[in-house]
């Protein structure tokens, strides 16, 4: 994603300073686009130098593009396909090209220099203006830029998240229905959108909103194939199993970083690619010494170098590309920082194979290893489920190379299970082992930025329903700034960078495994003070990073009234209004962000030499000259605009709402929509994180998951009337006027809720801490309502399907130097193991096996209803009542 962002700001900034907008600002499809207009006497790309990468590219298709662009006033700067490098690269201002992949590329954005796809040329030509080349990027980064989005009649904030997001991840947004709409995003076949699409046969992807959801959430695009509409599988509880994945092509080739002698490559003189830049021609290549080759093996790959026309050299000053296995050594350090290509032996012999250049951090296995792996990761033990053929072998050799202890089957010694989804028995058994379940871009994103990235991050405990993540397996490349800094920094010498031991196990664990996060990361070596990229500094902020990550945006799944994402709206809308502050001003968002100098000078300091931005946000409500027709014609309703009404910054939130079993907005979107935007704007954010709520708001009391967990936030509880006066009066009323008071409801399950609040403001969520709480799937009201109840006050809950298992947690002892805690904790016995469950027959071969796992561990087993967890949680104390307890004699009962 940094690589996108970059770009972002380097096309916003380099929006072709060389011609200024003349007469009426016209309509353009994208919100994004470029409208710079043109003199009628100057030619389209006056003044403008193109190079032509050839790869992929037939002949016809380069004369066509040489013709359209000389016919237009352009130049055209030779390119040699045999050297693959430009010399005089800074007299280029724009490089066409089918792929990112080409040795310039970095040093292409380094002098704000775009790379843009050869369908951007056509675009320009079509309506005779400069569009915008960031959504023409053929950055794979930017996994949204062969994307333009219409949405159908949902809720405006989800309009607005889906606008920011699809902006800031390359692809385009339009208000109005064309031919140039790739996705239309709607809820059902009725939309009035949906309608019109089908009439016209439009060649479109009709998805629900979920998709770009979990696109987002994931930073990949996804299959649309389970949100497709209208029987779109996400949606269906009998789906059946997960379909497997196709093979990603991203790691073909690029499963082991280090072949062996018996997959060597063929001779490249029969695959030449006469449009390709070819690998060899006149390089010269080192062959390290810590590839431990053997003189017949050596000599044979110097052959198949000298076939391609390259030339095998001991002299590394003379040496265009250097070869090794791992990330050490002066020649390696000397290597990078003079820019050469250093890859490891697997990248050598697909070069050699293709005889074609390839960036060896695209692909992880082409680059060479760290010797003691990631810091943290040699004390993990990871195995993988969902991956097949090359898949499963390239995550082996990842998981291996990061200094991780791979396994082939899964026990509960296990640390991490990686995955493609949870459809899986081994997901079962690491939900009830406590073992850490991600997908495979932990692995990934860790070996690429040399650092183990936390686990608390959503993209890498994300699973989109009905998809196979085995589809976007080997995307991430190899982080080059972190690699930089910690392997061959401009300036200093890097430290060896070692995997820290750390104790097995956490506080209070019996099991002999290690956690992330749970000990020192060992410091890599000093900050280059110049980097080879520029590097942002945070000055701008992209339209969708809290949309994802602040955990007051986390709702379920569902796409019903009450979880409609609106909330994510409120969330978004700062940072969108930062990023069109930044896009409208003098030269747009400079590339890579403000310099360090330009920060400290402060903002109106310095202001950015180059091209005007024409990327307002004004753009949204336009449509381009191109689609006018087409616009007329498939468009029934008139667009309203009104974006420039809105503020830059929202109401500061002065209170944070839970709202539960309020049906003000039951199947009515568009009022709940109209009446939060209005709330916020007041200062209350509603919220579906129960972990951070200020106001608990309900009809009554209730034993719903979000009011019993709540409680633990020792909220103000109210009743519906402080939303009746907040919307009536169009300002936030006293919540102390409208407290909550059910008194039955206090009667019947015997505690008061004012007396609960005090105890949960004394306990601050540590109620159950160090508890072990086991329950059963079958209970009613689900195992994941009392898996977050039980969070909420501290504890772990974990699934109990009867497989023998480890107790993450020994006898409990009071913490009497806590006084407000354990004074709520007093009638604890300690060496007590709880068991949610219900009073069934399938439950009791449960119950068996549960005994034995307690006797084994010494301590008292106790099955128990519902109603023990319910009362302790909602009381905020600890306490037992033996009519809680369940027994044989209980199911007997309930059957006669």
């Amino acid at each position: 994603m940094r690589r996108a962002l970059d770009y972002l700001k380097l096309s916003s900034a380099h929006a072709d300073i060389r011609h200024k907008p003349s007469g009426p600002r016209p309509t353009a499809l994208s919100t994004m686009e470029d409208s710079t207009m043109l003199d009628g006497s100057q030619a389209l790309f006056h003044d403008l130098v193109f190079t032509i990468i050839p790869t992929a590219l037939d002949v016809a298709r380069m004369r066509q593009l040489e013709a359209d662009i000389s016919a237009c006033g352009g130049s055209i700067f030779p390119f040699d396909a045999s050297s693959g490098r430009m010399e005089d690269l800074q007299k280029v201002t724009h490089i066409i090209s089918t792929t990112s992949d080409f040795p310039d590329y970095y040093r292409a954005l380094d002098l704000l220099i775009h790379v843009v796809k050869p369908q951007w040329v056509d675009a320009c030509l079509k309506i005779s203006k400069v569009k915008n080349p960031r959504v023409y990027s053929p950055d794979p980064a930017l996994f949204m830029n062969e994307v333009v989005i219409c949405c159908g009649n949902i809720p405006e904030g989800d309009k607005e998240a889906i606008e920011g997001g699809v902006i800031a991840s390359g692809g385009q947004y339009t208000i109005t229905l064309s031919k140039q709409v790739t996705h239309l995003i709607a809820l059902d076949v009725d939309d009035q959108r949906v309608q019109l699409a089908v009439s016209k046969r439009l060649q479109i992807c009709i998805v629900l909103p979920h998709w770009f959801d979990d696109c987002l959430k994931v930073g990949r695009r996804i299959s649309e194939r389970p949100y497709t509409l209208p029987n779109p599988e996400v949606l269906n509880i009998e789906a059946g199993a997960m379909p497997s994945s196709r093979p990603s092509p991203q790691i073909r080739d690029a499963t082991n970083p280090y072949p062996t002698s018996g997959s060597l490559p063929p001779t490249p003189a029969a695959l030449e690619k006469p449009r390709a830049i070819r690998a060899f021609n006149g390089k010269k290549v080192v062959l390290a010494e810590d590839l431990q080759l053997n003189d017949n093996l050596k000599g044979v790959i110097t052959g198949l170098i000298l076939a391609g026309g390259g030339k095998v050299t001991t002299n590394l000053d003379e040496a265009h590309i250097y070869v090794c296995n791992y990330r050490e050594g002066e020649d390696y350090i000397k290597s990078s920082q003079q820019n050469k290509d250093v890859g490891n032996l697997s990248w050598l012999y697909y070069l050699i194979t293709h005889d074609t250049w390839t960036n060896p951090m695209r692909r992880m296995m082409h680059y060479p290893r760290p010797r003691d792996g990631i810091p943290n990761f040699k004390n993990y033990r990871v195995s993988i489920s969902s991956y097949t053929g090359e898949a499963r072998v390239y995550l082996e050799n990842l998981v291996k190379a990061s200094g991780a202890e791979f396994t082939k089957t899964f026990k509960q010694d296990n640390t991490h299970l990686i995955t493609a989804h949870k459809q899986s028995e081994k997901c079962e058994a690491a939900e009830e082992w406590g073992v850490h379940v991600v997908n495979h871009l932990w692995l990934e994103e860790s070996y690429s930025k040399c650092k183990e990235q936390s686990l608390t991050a959503e993209k890498y405990t994300v699973f989109p329903s009905r998809t196979n993540l085995g589809e976007i397996l080997g995307q991430t490349e190899i982080d080059r700034d972190a690699v930089e800094k910690t392997y061959f920094p401009k300036h200093g010498k890097p430290k060896a960078v070692k995997a820290i031991a750390e104790p097995n196990g956490v506080p209070g664990s019996s099991a002999p495994k290690a956690r992330p996060n749970s000990g020192p990361v060992a410091h890599s070596s000093p900050l280059a003070q110049k980097n080879r990229r520029t590097k942002t500094t945070g000055d701008v902020a992209t339209p969708v990073a809290s949309r994802f990550n602040e955990k007051e945006n986390v709702t379920p799944g569902s796409r019903g009234a009450k979880d409609r994402a609106l909330t994510k709206l409120h969330d978004s809308a700062p940072d969108i209004a930062k990023f069109e502050k930044e896009m409208k001003r003098k030269g747009g968002v400079i590339h890579g962000g403000r310099r360090e100098k330009d920060a400290e000078a402060g903002d109106g300091s310095k202001k950015p030499q180059g091209r005007d931005s024409m990327t307002s946000k004004r753009s949204i409500d336009e449509v381009d000259e191109e689609d006018e027709d087409i616009a007329d014609d498939l468009t029934e309703e008139p667009t309203k605009k009104n974006k420039k009404a809105k503020k830059d910054k929202l109401t500061p939130i002065k209170y944070r709402m839970l709202i539960s079993k309020d049906e003000r907005w039951l199947n009515n979107p568009d009022k709940e929509s109209k009446d939060k935007a209005r709330l916020r704007e007041l200062g209350l954010f509603i919220t579906e994180d129960a972990k951070k709520v200020d106001i608990l708001c309900a009809p009554k009391g209730l034993r719903t998951k979000k009011f019993v967990s709540a409680i633990a936030s020792a909220p103000i509880i109210v009743a519906t009337s402080f939303l009746d006066s907040a919307l009536k009066t169009n300002k936030l009323p006293s919540p102390e006027k409208h407290i909550l008071a059910d008194i039955a409801f206090e009667k019947t399950h015997g505690f008061r809720l004012k007396e609960s609040l005090e105890r949960a403001k004394q306990n601050k969520h540590r109620l159950l801490k160090d508890w072990t709480i086991f329950c059963t799937p079958g209970v009613a009201g689900g195992y994941d309502t009392f898996k977050d109840i039980i969070a909420a006050n501290g504890g772990q809950c974990h699934k109990w399907l009867g497989r023998t298992t480890h107790v993450t947690a020994s006898k409990r002892t009071i913490d009497l130097t806590n006084k407000e805690v354990s004074q709520n904790q007093e009638e604890d016995e300690g060496d007590v193991l709880y068991l949610i469950s219900e009073a069934k027959k399938s439950e009791v071969p449960l119950w068996i096996k549960f005994r034995e796992l307690a006797k084994k561990h010494n301590m008292v087993p106790r099955i128990v209803k519902t109603e023990w967890v319910l009362f302790v949680t909602m009381a905020q104390y600890v306490h037992w009542d033996p009519e809680w307890e369940l027994s044989e004699e209980d199911v007997d009962a309930t059957k006669s």
